[in-house]
């Protein structure tokens, strides 16, 4: 049973967040500002103009959005690996790139991986926890060093920050200090709009869990970044609250987005029964459709240089699958939202929404009677 109640008393629901998960995800602009501060520090101009023939990442799992995230900027630059294994591959070498992530710096996977880049004489930079063993085995290596009391639900900035500043200096992506302004820029203001006390149906992070609470979530990401925040708010709904949430990337994923809206069968009374009441139709179970990214500038210049192709491909096509979607879902009876971001960037609009459905997740969590910020049942044995 969903207790909208809980949502609705800000007191209340700051008591029963005894993580303080809602306050750390508050402080995600803060994370980012820290890493500019201290990217002195982090020595990560050592790595300036290495160019890497091939690039690998490796997180542990709180900040696998990041890893996506990278992927999807480097790879139009060079070939781009999430790496899971405990071995480096073997023709991974000194013309090659590592980025390491680690909220929890004991993983000794990781802590493997960087003594092995290492002795490889790869270029190599670790964001980890200070005195950690895979913090230790960066050798001299660029480290972002993390505060120890970083929640790993709410550590992408931290991690983010500085391997994002590494593909800069190497050259793989111009990410700019002024760019990285406007993404702190933009998680405060999401930190603001979806803050514990917000009234229930103004705050737009508490309606959507209200409406996630009784319907399977359908998040579909237009565009180049949009997809991969999809995929991070459907991974965070799943997690924190144990919800169903099904991922898509226009316009590829249009076709299966079409039929998780439409639902299993086709038995949902007569279609030429316009005045039936169709969001009736699918009980308890009817899907709810949240797009990202169908607004702002197709040809955003932050996304890199494209040709007219691959912006066709990329944002337009993107955009015209998102119209349709749209239009499929309201014939349909389903309900559509949407995620409000500043303009800007692409990547301070992708950290508004991946923030957005962070506080989306919480809030759905704490209303379904769970903790989303206590560890989650296949951590508890670490």
């Amino acid at each position: 049973m969903f207790d909208e109640e809980l949502l609705a008393d800000g007191d209340l629901l700051t008591r029963r967040d005894e993580h303080r998960l809602l306050w750390h995800l508050a402080t995600a602009g803060a994370q980012v500002r820290r890493a500019v501060e201290t990217r002195a520090d982090f020595g990560v101009e050592a790595l300036r103009d290495a160019e890497p023939r091939a690039l690998l990442v490796a997180t542990d799992a709180p900040p696998s959005s990041a890893q996506r995230l990278i992927g999807r900027l480097s790879c139009d630059t060079v070939p781009t690996v999430s790496w899971h294994g405990v071995e480096l591959p073997r023709w991974a070498g000194p013309a090659d790139a590592l980025l390491i992530g680690a909220v929890d710096g004991n993983h000794p996977r990781l802590a493997g991986l960087a003594e092995q880049a290492a002795r490889r004489g790869m270029a190599l930079a670790v964001a980890a926890p200070t005195n950690t063993p895979v913090a230790s085995a960066a050798g001299r290596a660029p480290l972002a060093e993390l505060p120890g009391d970083l929640s790993p639900r709410a550590s992408r900035w931290a991690v983010l920050t500085p391997l994002l500043q590494a593909l800069d200096v190497m050259g793989v992506a111009r990410i700019p200090a002024d760019v990285l302004d406007q993404v702190a820029a933009a998680l405060d203001g999401v930190a603001e709009t979806c803050r514990p006390d917000g009234e229930l149906f103004t705050s737009p992070a508490k309606s959507l869990a209200v409406e996630f609470a009784e319907s399977r979530p359908v998040i579909a990401g237009a565009g180049v970044l949009a997809g991969v925040a999809a995929r991070a708010t459907a991974d965070v709904l799943q997690a924190a609250a144990g919800v169903p949430a099904i991922s898509v990337s226009l316009p590829d994923g249009t076709g299966r987005a079409g039929a998780l809206l439409r639902g299993p069968g086709t038995g949902a009374g007569d279609p030429d029964d316009f005045f039936r009441d169709r969001v009736d139709d699918a009980g308890p179970q009817r899907a709810s459709l949240l797009v990202i990214g169908d607004d702002g500038d197709p040809a955003d210049p932050a996304l890199g240089e494209r040709s007219i192709a691959q912006l066709q491909l990329d944002e337009v096509a993107a955009r015209r699958a998102a119209s349709a979607l749209r239009s499929l879902a309201e014939g349909l009876g389903v309900r559509v939202h949407g995620v409000d971001v500043p303009d800007g960037p692409a990547l301070a609009r992708f950290a508004a929404a991946a923030a957005f459905g962070d506080f989306t997740a919480a809030y759905l969590a704490f209303g379904l009677g769970l903790d989303p910020g206590a560890p989650r049942p296949a951590e508890l044995g670490h």
